[in-house]
């Protein structure tokens, strides 16, 4: 077994720059991230469903388990296959394994990894537990602008009917709203994850191991954000890594482009402009709705670790 330093955390709300962020660190000498091992479809094989919960709807000793079998590189992992896969990648996934379980075994082979990143967003409801003995960074957002990328995506939070329940009754406002032929289902999906992320987070108790990274500081100014995260995690602040910062957060449009629906990750947008084409994706009656509701329910989050 290698002597690896305890792992750091990387999660957070979906599309809140967990990739970039896991890109900027992981190019530091001795840091080798692990891509979305809780990702029930390509993840750990002990990983039944998204969004584990300890003490919810997995225990809390059954999840340290998985977690301490992935951070000693002993996990094992789900050939990935989804509905679309073409053959080719069906092949590829059989042989070679799908991008999560690749990730794993590089930092499993690499004889200088001495540093675990593990970049995941469906560990955010696992940040309670986490941040008791790692340090954890939380991407967020602007609800507006995820509204407009899980639309873009055609994502619906099909989690939400199961963890509402793991919150105070009539705590969540957002469990009225229903999709129509104006307002659609990716919305309501996205309002209805930004609820939960705020009311979770706001449950945790006042942590110096949690930190809140924000992609809309890091959108418009990615060298300052870069930097107070490193500073948090004790690390130097080199020129390579305000290069690569600079380089992940642009884009070969000059102007508002609405990413490529066919992919995660678009390479030719602007990303100084991706909290604003949310106005070429919702509708009036859609940017109505998260309006009224960002007003009425006032989401901050907790001031420890910003």
């Amino acid at each position: 077994m290698k002597n690896i330093k305890k792992p750091i955390i990387i999660s957070g709300i979906p599309r809140s720059g967990t990739t970039p962020l896991g890109s900027v660190l992981s190019s530091i000498k001795g840091f080798s991230m692990i891509y979305e091992p809780f990702n029930a479809n390509q993840g750990i094989i002990d990983v039944h469903f998204n969004y584990l919960y300890p003490g919810k709807n997995i225990s809390v000793e059954q999840f340290q388990s998985i977690f301490n079998n992935l951070i000693q590189l002993k996990s094992s992992f789900k050939k990935g296959y989804l509905k679309n896969d073409s053959l080719a990648k069906r092949i590829f996934k059989t042989f070679f394994g799908n991008e999560s379980s690749l990730s794993f075994l590089k930092a499993k082979k690499s004889l200088s990894t001495n540093q675990l990143l593990i970049k995941d967003p469906f560990l955010l409801f696992c940040s309670k537990e986490l941040c008791l003995n790692h340090k954890v960074i939380i991407c967020y957002r602007p609800l507006m602008a995820l509204a407009g990328s899980f639309k873009r995506m055609k994502w619906d939070f099909k989690e939400f009917e199961d963890l509402i329940n793991f919150f105070p009754p009539n705590s969540i406002k957002s469990l009225r709203f229903k999709a129509n032929d104006k307002i659609s289902s990716n919305v309501v999906g996205a309002i209805q994850f930004y609820e939960l992320f705020y009311n979770y987070m706001n449950s945790i108790n006042s942590n110096k191991n949690l930190y809140f990274f924000s992609q809309q500081e890091f959108s418009t100014d990615p060298i300052e954000e870069i930097t107070n995260v490193l500073k948090w995690l004790e690390l130097e602040v080199s020129d390579e890594i305000i290069q690569l910062s600079q380089s992940l957060n642009k884009g070969k449009s000059s102007q508002i482009h609405i990413p490529d629906q066919s992919i995660q990750h678009d390479p030719d947008y602007n990303k100084k402009y991706s909290n604003e084409y949310y106005k070429l994706v919702l509708t009036k009656e859609e940017i109505d709705l998260i309006d009224a509701f960002v007003a009425e329910e006032r989401f901050e989050l907790p001031t420890f670790g910003l």
